[in-house]
C-alpha cells in the first residue's frame, strides 16, 4: 500500500510542480525516501550537521509540502554531506539571479568550523531560497520567506566578528605595536576557554586590485594567526582550533568608493568561540 502511495505522490508531484528541476532529484529516490527521513544522524562536526539540515529539508519536502521528488534532491545532498561534503547549489546551478552567493562561499570557508551548527543551517537555508526561487509560483515557501530566513542563518554562522581587531598600515601587514597589544589581549581571553576555536578574516581598503588585495588579506590574516601562536606558546596558553581567511576589500567596515585609502578597512578581525 506504502509503494502505491509513494508513486501516486510521486506522479502528483511531477504534475503540480512541472517535473521538479532541483539537482539530484530522482522518482526512484522516492521509494526509499521514508526510511532516510527517519534515521539517526550523529556527529558535530559541520558536514554531519549539514546533513542533519538537509534531512529536515527532505523531511519538509515531503510531508508538509507533499513533494517527494524534491525531497529525494535534498536527501542526496544529505547523504552527500555524511559522506564528506557538498557544496551549495549556485544561482546558475538553479538557472535563477541572485546575489550573495560568493558572501556564502566566504562565510563558510571562514566559520563552518568555529560554528558548525549555525553555518550548516546556513548553507542548507541557502539551497531552500535557490528552491524557492526556481519554483516560483509553484514554491511552497515564498523567495522572501526564504530569503528572510537565510539571512538571519548566515549572521549567526558569521557571528559577531571584531571582538578585536587588528589594523596595519597601507600595503603593510607586518604586526605593530599597537596591533600586538590587541594580540596580547586575544591570548589572555584565550585563556578562559579550554578549547577555543579562533576565526581570523583579513580585509583590505579599495586600494589596488581585487586579486591583489586577497593576497594583502590572506598575508594579514597569516600575520595574526603567527603573532597570536607566538604569544600563546610563549605564555603557555593553548590556541585550540585556528581558522583563517582573506576577503580583499569584499567587506568593508567603512564603505568608500573603488581606489580610497580607508585606515579602519585596513584590518584583521578576530572572534573567539568555543
Amino acid at each position: 500500500m506504502k509503494t502505491i502511495s509513494r508513486m501516486f505522490l510521486a506522479v502528483s508531484a511531477l504534475a503540480v510542480a512541472g517535473c521538479t528541476t532541483l539537482p539530484g532529484a530522482n522518482l526512484g529516490g522516492t521509494f526509499t525516501a521514508e526510511s532516510y527521513l527517519g534515521k539517526s544522524i550523529t556527529g558535530g562536526d559541520f558536514n554531519s550537521n549539514l546533513a542533519r539540515e538537509y534531512q529536515a529539508l527532505a523531511s519538509r519536502s515531503a510531508t508538509k509540502d507533499v513533494n517527494w521528488l524534491d525531497a529525494t534532491a535534498y536527501i542526496a545532498k544529505s547523504e552527500a554531506a555524511a559522506n564528506g561534503g557538498v557544496a551549495p547549489w549556485s544561482p546558475s546551478d538553479m538557472g535563477v539571479t541572485a546575489t550573495g552567493f560568493d558572501e556564502l562561499n566566504a562565510a563558510l570557508a571562514a566559520h563552518s568550523a568555529a560554528r558548525p551548527a549555525a553555518c550548516a543551517k546556513a548553507q542548507a537555508y541557502w539551497d531552500q531560497y535557490m528552491e524557492s526561487l526556481n519554483e516560483g509560483a509553484f514554491a511552497c515557501i515564498s523567495a522572501d520567506d526564504a530569503k528572510a530566513m537565510y539571512d538571519d542563518a548566515l549572521a549567526a554562522c558569521i557571528g559577531i566578528e571584531g571582538d578585536y581587531v587588528v589594523y596595519f598600515g597601507f600595503d603593510r601587514s607586518n604586526i605593530s605595536t599597537a596591533a600586538q597589544s590587541v594580540i596580547n589581549d586575544v591570548v589572555d581571553a584565550l585563556k578562559s576557554f579550554a578549547q577555543p576555536l579562533v576565526s581570523i578574516v583579513g580585509h583590505t581598503d579599495t586600494s589596488g586590485s581585487v586579486a591583489y588585495n586577497q593576497a594583502l588579506s590572506e598575508r594579514r590574516a597569516t600575520a595574526v594567526e603567527t603573532a597570536i601562536a607566538s604569544r600563546a606558546s610563549a605564555e603557555g596558553v593553548s590556541i585550540g582550533s585556528i581558522t583563517k581567511a582573506g576577503r580583499s576589500e569584499l567587506e568593508p567596515a567603512v564603505a568608500t568608493g573603488d581606489g580610497v585609502r580607508e585606515p579602519r578597512n585596513r584590518r584583521a578581525t578576530i572572534a573567539i568561540s568555543e
